[in-house]
């Protein structure tokens, strides 16, 4: 029977699919309802709070045209402004953010697709620096119909001293440098969950204004940050505050209108679901005008009320304190765990994982892949490092994995427990 989609369609159901269909496969013998999950990406640390924030914003705030479709193109005028004012207040912008410089989105994978929709053509690439999760493949493959080009690391640790080294590889190693259309980075980084120093950033930026490629930088992990012991660790620098415009000498060497900022709710205030996030882009009205058709009415006014009343409450620095300090509690009782375990880990500064390898005597990927069943079936589940595109395939070990620990204490004291037992009695 003719299904009569299209070719392109029908091309990525060949090559997506079957990867998409395998990672989304039960596994026999784990019990989901008993189990702790640490292989997701969501934050639950403050959720209690957030709930009962939402109940009373909505019995106190809603009003009739929230039932009406937004106001404006580029989203929710009243949530524009203050995110702008969040932006201004949090991020250190060089220049101020203001509301017609943001475009709402159904989040930051929304943000992504539709911002490389932006820039690319179908069968251009874009330069993402690992280890980055592979679900960046079908996000981009699917609807903007782009190639990934991963620049791999030699490790790890100090994983921000190979950044333009990297990135300078994997474009001169290209097939076709004239298809290469965008640079996208994670800060602070997902999975390894520490930041971009500014030197590093600004070395990226100009790379990218040498070669004449976008710079996306995606900072929905920024704020959430440990109570980290170190003096030494780095900061959060926004993009935002990096974008001063190309200059004849001295200045940083960037166009900001090439300069693009992804943030969403989603790991920040453990929103996932509601679907809410945008795009600054602060010196490019055209690609504004071309987000705002592309991503009107993607989100629902609920979610846009919702974040714009917390955005704007006068209780959020205790919150985004109360947020630091419950993910800290959490990882510390994971820290003391793997180095109880004498557990390699990359320790992190910013966001809501760390990347462990847990599994250190693996030494094929199927012993890899055992392992981390087992774990599950053991009632702690945990992302494996093969999702990630990571090191070198010649240099990588075997073993690591992304472990979440954006959950209570209590959970977290239980899931350390399973897996302390798992590793004593080799489950």
């Amino acid at each position: 029977m003719d299904s009569g989609i299209s070719t392109r369609m029908g091309k990525t159901l060949v090559e997506l699919l079957p990867k998409t269909a395998a990672a989304a496969a039960p596994l026999k013998g784990y019990d989901a309802a008993t189990a702790i999950d640490l292989s997701n990406s969501q934050n639950e640390v403050i959720r209690h709070e957030l709930q009962e924030f939402f109940k009373t914003t909505v019995e106190d705030n809603m009003t009739s045209k929230d039932f009406a479709l937004p106001s404006s193109f580029g989203g929710d005028t009243t949530l524009r402004k203050t995110l702008a004012t969040f932006f201004n207040k949090y991020f250190d912008p060089i220049h101020a953010v203001a509301s017609e410089h943001i475009i709402i989105t159904a989040g930051a994978s929304d943000a992504l697709e539709n911002l490389v929709h932006a820039v690319c053509d179908d069968g251009d690439s874009v330069i993402i620096p690992g280890p980055y999760w592979s679900g960046f493949e079908p996000l981009l493959k699917a609807r903007p119909g782009v190639n990934i080009i991963a620049a791999h690391p030699p490790t790890y640790h100090n994983h921000d001293n190979y950044l333009l080294p990297s990135l300078q590889a994997a474009y001169d190693f290209s097939a076709d440098k004239s298809r290469i259309k965008a640079v996208i980075v994670c800060n602070p980084h997902n999975p390894l969950s520490q930041c971009y120093p500014k030197k590093t950033l600004v070395e990226c930026m100009e790379f990218c204004q040498e070669r004449g490629l976008h710079l996306i930088s995606d900072e929905m992990y920024a704020l959430a940050t440990l109570n980290a012991d170190s003096k030494c660790s780095t900061p959060f620098v926004s993009a935002l505050s990096l974008t001063e415009p190309l200059v004849a000498s001295g200045a940083v060497k960037v166009d900001p209108s090439r300069v693009h900022v992804v943030w969403s709710a989603s790991k920040l205030f453990g929103s996932s679901g509601l679907r809410v996030g945008c795009v600054i882009s602060q010196n490019n009205p055209e690609l504004r005008q071309g987000l705002s058709l592309l991503t009107y009415c993607h989100t629902n006014n609920i979610a846009s009320l919702y974040l714009s009343s917390l955005l704007a409450w006068s209780q959020l620095p205790t919150l985004l304190a109360l947020n630091s300090e419950r993910l800290t509690d959490s990882y510390r009782v994971l820290e003391e765990a793997l180095h109880k375990w004498d557990v390699s880990f990359v320790p992190p500064t910013h966001g809501i994982f760390l990347f462990a390898r847990l599994a250190r005597n693996a030494r094929t990927v199927e012993e890899e892949m055992e392992f981390f069943n087992r774990l599950a079936r053991h009632g702690v589940r945990v992302s494996p490092g093969r999702y990630y595109n990571g090191v070198d395939p010649e240099l990588a070990q075997l073993g690591w994995a992304r472990i979440r620990f954006s959950i209570s204490v209590k959970d977290m004291v239980t899931a350390v427990s399973r897996i302390s037992t798992f590793l004593t009695n080799k489950c």
